[in-house]
């Protein structure tokens, strides 16, 4: 009877501060970029603005940058700090995020080792009809203070909505083009020219069917000007089922990708080669409460279908992704933290990073 008190006391803590980062979303091999479609994690309001509630802030760490209409299928990643605070009011919930660089923007950083500076502010309802709107304001500048050298600035918003209707959640997102202004040298080195740099799209939405969450997502990259924008559609079904010491989850989706890799070299046509990727992936995993102040947290996901077309090549083979984690309660601070790049893309072919043990780090503190 203790145990069990000991347990259910653990869940009562974690309920309002385990289901906010990218590392659990990480270990679960849910986007840490955008959240889950059917798991409750506050890292869905980049997907739906208003998927938040509580007082908390939260600080993130980690080498999980992931651009999200790409997902799984770019190998980009970049050590960042980011984090934000969100609270609730008698009719509204509102926060600010800062230095978010890896979800929404079209700002390139055109100088290594220089990043955009950024901030989105978020609004939501608190009572009646559910909603929630973000507003993302990008910036960079960059002045060598060589004559003749680099010159570079840029300036962007983007935008986010969600709203329940008919018993659906639905969201839009869209980031206009941008451009960055001086950002490159000709090839003659001569003379100065703009990066530019399509907008983007994406649209979804999610509906509870019994036990199940349905979803279904729409996603357009427009990469640098004149390339061909890679398409993400996204259609699948999930569940989660909550136990005393823990929850146990599945999914599995439908995904198709168009223009993949947009971001090569441009063919004789100013276009480039149309790859393509469809995957058929399958999730499942759990979170178990080891004790009042540990829970431990694994997945794994497999696609059950592999492919990508290129111009002159295609690639078949095993793609299978480990993850786990771990979150230690003190009070009203959790830490998460990560293990993740345990994967099989091609048959004999395991990597386990030496730099991915705890790669991603979250620390939320509820006030």
């Amino acid at each position: 009877m203790k145990k069990t008190l000991v347990v259910a006391a653990g869940l009562a803590v974690l309920s309002t501060s385990a289901f906010a980062s990218k590392a659990r979303m990480s270990a679960l091999n849910q986007s840490a970029a955008l959240g889950s479609y059917y798991m409750e994690d506050t890292r869905n309001v980049w997907r739906s603005a208003g998927a938040f509630s509580g007082n908390y802030v939260i600080i993130e760490h980690g080498t999980n940058n992931a651009i999200p209409t790409s997902e799984d299928f770019d190998n980009g990643v970049s050590a960042t700090a980011e984090g934000g605070f969100f609270r609730e009011g008698s009719m509204f919930n509102y926060g600010l995020y800062l230095n978010s660089t890896d979800t929404y923007g079209n700002i390139p950083s055109f100088v290594a080792g220089a990043d955009v500076a950024r901030a989105d502010l978020f609004l939501a309802s608190n009572s009646g009809m559910k909603w929630g709107v973000r507003l993302g304001y990008t910036s960079f500048n960059y002045d060598s203070g060589v004559e003749g050298a680099n010159e570079t600035s840029a300036t962007g918003i983007d935008l986010s909505l969600n709203a329940e209707l008919g018993g659906a959640n639905v969201w839009l997102s869209f980031a206009p083009a941008g451009t960055l202004e001086n950002g490159a040298l000709n090839e003659d080195q001569t003379a100065q020219i703009d990066v530019e740099t399509e907008s983007d799209m994406r649209l979804g939405a999610t509906y509870d069917y019994g036990d199940h969450t349905l979803f279904a997502e729409y996603a357009s990259e427009g990469g640098p000007k004149g390339a061909d924008a890679m398409t993400v559609l996204t259609v699948g079904a999930g569940r989660t089922m909550t136990t005393d010491s823990g929850m146990f989850f599945y999914d599995i989706s439908y995904q198709s990708v168009s223009g993949y890799n947009h971001n090569s070299d441009l063919d004789d046509d100013g276009k480039n080669d149309d790859q393509s990727v469809t995957r058929l992936p399958v999730t499942f995993g759990f979170e178990a409460q080891a004790t009042s102040w540990l829970q431990w947290r694994v997945s794994i996901q497999q696609s059950l279908l592999g492919s990508l077309e290129a111009a002159s090549s295609s690639l078949s083979g095993r793609t299978t992704k480990v993850g786990a984690g771990a979150s230690l309660t003190w009070g009203n601070l959790q830490v998460d933290g990560t293990l993740t790049g345990a994967t099989n893309f091609a048959a004999g072919s395991t990597k386990l990073g030496s730099n991915d043990l705890m790669s991603n780090l979250s620390a939320t503190y509820n006030f």
